[in-house]
């Protein structure tokens, strides 16, 4: 039968559908319509000596020669009989130098583009600013970057730095390590990874803890909801105490037991403590019971395992490890874009309003802290660009969106504050990327400098009365007393925002500071101008919270604030070291850098903020030294002849160490304020380092 008569009669099967002929055929032979044999080249076009080409299908838009598939065929056979040899030991250090391996690339065509001299400058300019070097501790390698205070601190040593002036070689990193932070997870106390829901016996002790947490850290950061989670809290009490199936999840004991661990650390301190353990072992304590918690469930990803790893790198924040909190935010990140939380969600969706508000509240919480702290030690945030991040904020009474909301998506007045926080952290990254990244003239960097100010000051003014911080204007104005009757979430968000403004203003002309020359302070428009406007910047930083400190004590437990204090005596220490400061301003600001001192001493619990307050003093003491005995004694009350070695002689922290590495630089430099029996100040907020045995360092994978 033809193949006509099968195709018209309908009572027989269908036979199967053949496979289109341009399918397979070269472009020549569908040309042609001619019907092609799909060898490579195919007969027809191998007698015309023609280019035998496959485009394959529509949609594929690569084109293979045959000329090109024979010089593959022949470098495959070429590189497999020759010989194998070890490789050029320069071009493997490049590679391993290299953070993508794609330097070789530029290596090798460098002969027929040339070089980028431009580029290149500031790319060294910007890596003379960083370090990177191995925590002896915990054997991880930590990297700091330009805007880190770790630079600002290493800038201090080399201003201070004469030319007979050695060298110890000393790292901060591993000096300031946190010996006292080092809980084993599970030997420690006898848990094991599903116990976690067998500790319910700590509610007599913890419920003080939660209440702090409520009080003060969530005013700043309201992931949670308070109700909520008291709710599940009882419900972990009463099955402990009746025998009852347990009704929360694992995750959320997780989540319960970072809560503990935050709230104890900042909590008051008691004439007693409790069960015979201070509020930093409890603390420790439970940060290791949350850790178990989460490595026994595994790779998980729900709301409640994203708020315990965003608490506990606020845990870390606390403890005064930069490095550790920027692991942790990072894994809540990643957990939180893995859940979609960033993205808003559509009109059918079929999530609890409850829940909606929690994922809004979390992910732009914590888009902020992790702006804030791969911001502080120098590091690329994980966020990614801003156009994935369609969330809508959070909606309260006090924002203008709350008008065409729905009124059960309306939340407290204090979780304003998360929209406020989010516009800062962009325009902390609009610092990063737009001054320490480009590495700009100081021209451009004041003029860009100069327009950042405006956005600053622009956010600020337009932050509510209730949580606007009372910036010292040019009139002096006294202050108002109306303030007094705020509640208590507004003083508590008030005093941060004023901290946090004047930091970003230190960090926005500090870089200024670093870079430019005493001629062109005098002779470019604006630098002297910008200069002084970072050292008042770190003054205000400095009397805020030593007033705040004398004042407040809910505040003296709040170890973070050593950062920002020694970020602002460090810039106060590099504008003395300088000679920029002039004998009238002296003991004013040598004062200051007292009252920063005095502040890291009254933190007596952190071993951290007590190694940097030696550390100020000792710097604070060698840029004194520097001017005449009598105006020296004049500004500090005592002889900076003396030796400081012989005030401090058993001090393992200042005893040279042979061993440890050569000095690195980094982004604003070292700071040679040490003699050379001192130590090096490399290191700035790397306040402490995590010992390897802590319970963070295996939920990261060390070994």
């Amino acid at each position: 039968m033809s193949m006509e008569a099968n195709e018209l009669n309908p009572t027989r099967t269908p036979h199967r559908t053949r496979r289109p002929r341009a399918a397979r055929a070269c472009d020549l032979c569908r040309a042609k319509k001619n019907k092609c044999d799909e060898s490579y080249p195919c007969t027809y076009c191998k007698n015309r000596n023609a280019t035998c080409v496959y485009q394959g299908s529509q949609h594929t838009s690569w084109r293979y020669t045959a000329e090109y598939v024979k010089q593959l065929e022949d470098e495959v056979k070429r590189l497999s009989t020759t010989p194998t040899h070890v490789p050029n030991v320069q071009s493997l250090v490049r590679f391993e130098q290299s953070p993508t391996g794609m330097d070789i690339d530029i290596a090798q065509h460098q002969t027929d583009h040339g070089p980028q001299p431009d580029t290149f400058v500031a790319a060294q300019g910007t890596s003379e600013e960083e370090i990177s070097e191995v925590n002896e501790h915990t054997a991880g390698v930590e990297f700091y970057g330009s805007s880190s205070s770790i630079a600002l601190l290493s800038r201090v040593q080399r201003s201070g730095q004469q030319s007979g002036d050695k060298e110890d070689g000393t790292h901060l990193v591993s000096n300031l390590h946190n010996a006292t932070f080092q809980t084993t997870p599970v030997a420690s106390h006898g848990d094991t990874p599903g116990a976690g829901s067998s500790r319910v016996d700590y509610y007599p002790q913890c419920r003080s803890f939660i209440e702090t947490f409520f009080s003060t850290i969530h005013y700043i950061h309201p992931i949670l909801d308070k109700r909520e989670f008291l709710e599940k809290c009882e419900s972990l009490w009463s099955s402990s105490m009746n025998g009852a199936s347990l009704q929360v999840s694992g995750s959320f004991i997780a989540l319960y037991y970072g809560v503990l661990s935050l709230g104890a650390i900042v909590s008051v301190r008691g004439e007693d403590p409790i069960d015979g353990l201070t509020n930093l072992q409890w603390s420790r304590k439970f940060f290791d019971l949350s850790w178990t918690c989460c490595h026994s469930l595994g790779l998980i990803t729900n709301l409640e395992i994203a708020q315990c790893l965003f608490v506990l790198a606020k845990v870390c924040q606390n403890e005064l490890n930069p490095h550790w909190s920027y692991m942790y935010a990072g894994f809540a990140v990643r957990t939180a874009l893995a859940m979609g939380v960033n993205r808003e969600p559509g009109p059918d969706t079929k999530k609890s309003v409850a829940q909606l508000k929690a994922e809004s509240r979390m992910w732009w919480a914590l888009y902020s802290l992790e702006m804030e702290i791969s911001f502080s030690i120098g590091r690329p945030d994980t966020l990614g660009a801003d156009i994935h991040h369609n969330r809508k904020y959070p909606v309260t009474s006090m924002g203008t969106a709350a008008e065409n909301a729905v009124l059960e998506m309306l939340e407290p007045p204090h979780c304003a504050i998360i929209g406020y926080m989010v516009d800062l952290s962009r325009i902390t990254r609009n610092i990063c990327h737009r001054i320490y990244l480009p590495n700009p003239s100081i021209s451009d960097m004041i003029a860009l400098a100069n327009d950042i100010e405006i956005e600053l000051d622009g956010w600020l003014t337009g932050l509510p009365v209730t949580i606007r911080p009372s910036i010292y204007n040019q009139l002096q104005q006294r202050s108002s007393l109306s303030s007094i009757k705020d509640a208590v979430w507004a003083k508590r968000q008030k005093l941060v925002l004023s901290i946090r403004y004047y930091n970003l203003k230190i960090l926005l002309f500090s870089s200024l500071l670093m870079k430019s020359s005493p001629a062109e302070r005098t002779g470019v428009p604006g630098c002297l101008e910008n200069t002084r406007k970072c050292v008042e910047a770190a003054r205000r930083t400095i009397t805020i919270i030593y007033q705040t400190y004398a004042h407040n004590d809910f505040f003296q437990t709040w170890f973070y604030n050593a950062t920002y204090t020694v970020f602002a005596a460090s810039v106060i220490l590099l504008y003395v070291t300088q000679g920029a400061a002039v004998n009238e301003e002296l003991p004013s600001l040598l004062e200051l850098v007292d009252m920063a001192i005095e502040i890291l001493e009254s933190m007596d619990e952190s071993l951290v903020a007590v190694k940097a307050a030696k550390l100020l003093r000792r710097a604070k003491d060698k840029a004194a030294g520097r001017h005449e005995p009598d105006d020296a004694a004049t500004l500090s009350g005592k002889d900076f002849n003396s030796s400081l070695v012989e005030q401090w002689p058993s001090d393992p922290m200042f005893a040279n160490d042979n061993t440890q590495s050569a000095q690195l630089s980094h982004h604003w430099g070292s700071f040679g304020l040490i003699e050379d029996n001192g130590m090096n100040f490399d290191m700035a907020t790397q306040l402490g380092a995590f010992d390897q045995n802590n319970p963070m360092f295996f939920f990261i994978g060390g070994e």
